[in-house]
């Protein structure tokens, strides 16, 4: 199993990836990853290089088992992780009793991300009271950020029958659909609570007018994968807005013929509209 160190390393990678694909200008863009007690390296790390500072009161109801929870810093860049984690990372200790603290390395003036409210929410859902791997990042990918200022795009259905038209993984590996929220003030209780009931359903969420949020019980790399293929399929639709909306891309029955092809429920077409957007004037 993976030590302290590989999960570092992983979520830095992430960073890294995510910047690269300009998802994560400046500091945009937070990874949180939540380890069961028992991962090797973690009560060293968090005894010595990120010892405790203070006792942290986790937002709203959440509650989470006992383990840490290693979140990137407000204003910090992901560009930096693998380059300074000390300065990058902050981490959230959860003791058996359900207490809480914040840890961080020593002299380094660190708070979780703003958008605390809604990792915290997310694991909690994801985890459901049992200790193991839980990842999230949002990032803000330009395609699929851009499409949600199109009014037409924050209709969830129209959203999905749009985009899952281009690529048959989509499908396949986000069956029950991405689930689009209204833009709401980022890092307020409200976009936490929203964002946390929708993920009760779903492993992908957007934010309208803001980016996305994606979950994984893998690890923050296979949250990535997520938004990877999210952002392929914006690419594609918006090649096609460019391009005077010449494709059709695939069928409701095409997409359809994928999920048996791979044994998948897709949830995901029952509410998906059979028309696609033709043109322009009509976005």
């Amino acid at each position: 199993m993976p030590d302290i160190d590989d999960w570092i390393n992983e979520i830095g990678q992430v960073g890294k990836i995510l910047h690269e694909s300009g998802a994560a200008e400046g500091g945009a863009g937070n990874i949180s990853l939540f380890l069961p007690a028992e991962t090797t390296g973690l009560r060293g790390f968090c005894l010595a290089r990120f010892p405790r500072d203070r006792a942290y009161s986790l937002p709203g109801d959440a509650r989470l088992p006992h383990g840490t929870l290693l979140v990137t810093g407000s204003r910090r860049r992901l560009r930096d992780i693998l380059r300074s984690p000390d300065t990058s990372l902050c981490a959230i200790q959860i003791e058996p009793d359900g207490s809480s603290y914040l840890h961080h390395a020593k002299n380094v003036d660190i708070q979780p991300t703003s958008e605390i409210d809604s990792h915290i929410g997310i694991h909690a859902v994801q985890l459901a009271g049992a200790p193991r791997i839980s990842a999230v990042v949002h990032a803000q990918p330009p395609n699929l950020t851009y499409l949600t200022h199109i009014p037409a795009y924050r209709d969830q259905g129209r959203f999905n029958r749009q985009l899952y038209r281009w690529q048959p993984e989509t499908i396949a590996m986000l069956p029950n659909g991405i689930r689009v929220l209204p833009f709401e003030v980022p890092g307020t209780p409200r976009q936490g609570e929203l964002t946390q009931d929708a993920m009760t359903r779903h492993k992908v969420v957007v934010w309208a007018k803001h980016g996305i949020i994606a979950r994984s019980v893998s690890g923050p790399m296979e949250a990535l994968d997520l938004i990877e293929y999210v952002e392929a399929a914006a690419t594609y639709e918006r090649f096609d807005i460019q391009a005077g909306r010449p494709a059709d891309g695939l069928s409701l029955e095409e997409m359809r013929a994928i999920a048996r092809r791979f044994g998948v429920h897709a949830p995901v077409l029952e509410y998906m509209p059979a028309d696609i957007l033709k043109a322009p004037a009509q976005v």
